[in-house]
């Protein structure tokens, strides 16, 4: 089956598609019929019949804004997480390491906030609010030391 990339069609004619592929469902087209006509898979056909179902014509319409889960802390307290890692160092709070990791982010997340955060969703909230994540090297020492003489 040729089915178009609904990516590459525009939020309106999206919305029409889905609204006309309704009204022929009114009109007593089945999903298989719905999917050939409109190139699409009869799954996406049973989506657009179930989001009209339960949210009517509304629930055809396009979704905008955020989607994903909603984040674990407030802005208040990304912003207070924020002046955290500006004016203090993991140094001030015991570890050996002057570096923020994702553990040791997550781990002051917890104390502070009360809030379980995984190292690869610290790392995506880091981003969000314009830092990286920082990487300790592994190696020894004096390895540095060998090659800025030599060099």
């Amino acid at each position: 089956m040729n089915n178009i990339d609904g990516r590459k069609i525009s939020d309106e004619v999206r919305e029409q598609i889905r609204f006309d592929a309704i009204k022929d469902w009114h009109a007593g087209m089945n999903p298989s019929s719905l999917a050939r006509k409109y190139r699409t898979s009869r799954k996406t056909v049973y989506e657009w019949i179930d989001r009209y179902e339960t949210g009517g014509w509304d629930g055809l319409k396009t979704r905008t804004g955020k989607t994903g889960p909603k984040p674990k802390l407030s802005p208040e307290q990304q912003e207070q997480l924020h002046l955290l890692l500006r004016s203090s160092t993991p140094v001030d709070y015991g570890y050996q390491t002057p570096l923020w990791t994702c553990q040791i982010v997550a781990k002051l997340i917890d104390q502070t906030f009360q809030v379980k955060y995984v190292p690869a969703s610290v790392a995506r909230l880091l981003k969000r609010m314009g830092f990286s994540p920082q990487k300790p090297r592994w190696g020894a020492w004096q390895q540095d030391q060998k090659k800025l003489m030599s060099g």
